[in-house]
């Protein structure tokens, strides 16, 4: 999913009295307020079939593993705040380098009214090969603070890459803000705008480009369960060098709760994008559509998602995608839980802002999964899983493939 359809996303979230996320714990009888902070330093060891991703040099190696992970989580009657960040040091054996990531995740949701609801959100990261995508952080859920706010899922993806990102250092920057206007009982406005910022580097080859999203929305509650609504989304893309794009796509929305604590919403529209590439100015028009279902039990969380974009940015250039995926989280019993995080994009009709290289259509899948016990005091052990591909019109690489025994040691609160 594009940046501005994430932000879009959350907007539509704040905005509406039952979001995606939000209407699947409407029905809490209590929000609890208070706060966490703990600090998971984990190591672990394992094996890693092709650590780079990469068709030269995609021999496997085993690796050591070393990271820390800080959550400091609040909630109060009418405000939430979450901050992660997370730091990662795997050393390979077989002649491979080292890789490094890291990422920051900051968002704070109050309502400074009756009829006002601002939220902001600030994130980066770095990651090497994709490291990021093999690894599923946890994070302590916060629920709505009041009815129709939004939900912190319990897995934070902290920077999904794209099929040319994964093959070397990728830096990302943004930062998101807005808010929702109450106009009657069932009637709101919201706007959200922001800013991203990628920078991609492997070898001779760089590229970066930024990012500005703005979305301003409409909702309708018809009833307990049901709202409806429109929104208009706009993005403007700037590449180092000539390229840009611009994207204007007017949306019909709807929210459904599909049970108390399990709700659908989707939004289906039309993408009217201008690409300029320095020399011709290309403009096209397509299928702009979205799809959230996600739930919450007492020990369970859900969330899957769909997203059909018009012109997508990628550290490769502007690009049509399809994209799907998959967060999941289980806690077994007092001792164990299980966590996954699996999605796959299409790329396709890619406009290549590198002049040495020209892009066919490419899929990329990832997929992690994480199973932890807790083994007494505040030592935890379990396994780690991934996997990762790019399939492409020519030679593709050799999946990655990894897993790895680890023990974390857990400073802080226990949750």
């Amino acid at each position: 999913m594009s940046p501005l359809l994430i932000v879009a996303a959350l907007a539509a979230q704040v905005g509406a009295p039952s979001a995606d996320k939000s209407s699947a714990v409407k029905g809490e009888s209590k929000i609890s307020s208070g706060q966490t902070t703990y600090i998971d330093i984990e190591a672990g060891a394992g094996y890693s079939s092709n650590p780079n991703l990469t068709i030269i040099n995609d021999q496997g190696a085993a690796f050591g593993r070393i990271s820390i992970h800080g959550v400091h989580s609040r909630v109060t009657a009418r405000s939430s705040t979450l901050i992660s960040a997370f730091a990662e040091n795997d050393s390979y054996t077989n002649g491979q380098s080292s890789q490094q990531s890291a990422s920051l995740n900051v968002h704070h949701d109050a309502a400074v009214s009756e009829h006002v609801r601002l939220f902001a959100d600030l994130s980066g990261s770095y990651q090497e090969g994709g490291l990021l995508d093999t690894r599923v952080l946890s994070v302590p859920l916060i629920p709505p603070f009041l009815p129709g706010g939004t939900v912190t899922p319990p897995i934070l993806v902290p920077g999904t890459g794209d099929f040319l990102s994964v093959t070397g250092r990728t830096y990302t920057l943004s930062g998101h803000g807005g808010g929702t206007f109450a106009l009657s009982q069932h009637d709101s406005v919201s706007v959200s705008s922001g800013v991203d910022h990628v920078v991609f580097r492997t070898g001779a080859v760089r590229t970066a480009y930024t990012s500005v999203p703005i979305s301003l929305g409409y909702d309708r509650q018809l009833s307990e369960r049901t709202t409806v609504g429109a929104r208009i989304v706009a993005q403007s893309t700037d590449y180092d060098g000539p390229a840009s794009t611009r994207v204007i796509t007017p949306q019909l929305t709807g929210r459904v709760l599909l049970a108390p604590r399990i709700s659908l919403d989707g939004a289906v529209g039309v993408s009217f994008a201008r690409v300029d590439n320095g020399l011709v100015v290309h403009n096209s028009t397509g299928l702009s559509a979205q799809a959230n279902l996600c739930g919450q039990g007492e020990t369970t969380y859900f969330c899957g998602h769909f997203a059909v974009d018009e012109q997508t940015a990628t550290t490769a250039g502007p690009t049509r995608s399809i994209s799907g995926g998959l967060d999941f989280t289980k806690r077994l019993d007092a001792n164990q839980s299980v966590s996954l995080s699996a999605g796959v994009t299409h790329y396709s009709t890619p406009m290549s802002v590198i002049g040495s290289q020209i892009f066919s259509a490419s899929t990329y899948y990832h997929a992690a999964a994480s199973y932890s016990r807790h083994l007494g005091s505040r030592l935890f052990g379990g396994v780690n899983l991934s996997a990762r591909d790019v399939t492409q019109n020519g030679p593709d690489p050799k999946a990655d493939l990894s897993a790895s025994l680890f023990i974390r040691y857990h400073l802080g609160d226990i949750q």
